[in-house]
């Protein structure tokens, strides 16, 4: 992990809260299995037209820090909150922020299969981290 954190670091340069969002954005993709699973999550966690605008090529629908914990529910907002080094309301404040643009970033023709190639089954690669990070923290 130090070298994706020397590279990320200066893709993001010192903000803090954008090494923290990275950091639970990895956790929760890592915790799901990917990103076809964060969908099923939002989805079932009462998200389903806030996600359909950030996969859509309009304008994305911003979503409360509650929503967001509600969604993700608990134990998973927990586990991912501590990897990251935050509390429950950091953690769902910064991912209601940063998660909406992330997604948008992943299925730029708004089409939801584009995030399936960066499902966690055969590991990210390195270029594709940087290049995401480097355009959702602009």
């Amino acid at each position: 992990m130090g070298m994706l954190d020397n590279v990320l670091g200066q893709v993001l340069g010192s903000n803090k809260d954008n090494a923290t969002a990275l950091k639970l954005l990895q956790s929760l993709v890592s915790q799901q299995g990917g990103m076809a699973e964060v969908f099923k999550k939002l989805q079932a966690g009462g998200l389903g037209p806030a996600l359909a605008s950030w996969v859509g090529q309009n304008d994305n629908q911003a979503v409360s820090a509650d929503a967001m914990a509600n969604a993700l529910g608990g134990d998973l907002l927990s586990k991912i909150a501590n990897q990251a080094g935050v509390n429950n309301t950091e953690a769902s404040s910064l991912l209601a922020q940063y998660l909406p643009n992330m997604i948008n970033q992943l299925t730029p023709h708004g089409d939801a299969a584009e995030a399936a190639k960066f499902d966690l089954s055969d590991g990210l690669d390195m270029k594709d981290l940087t290049a995401l990070a480097s355009q959702f923290f602009k």
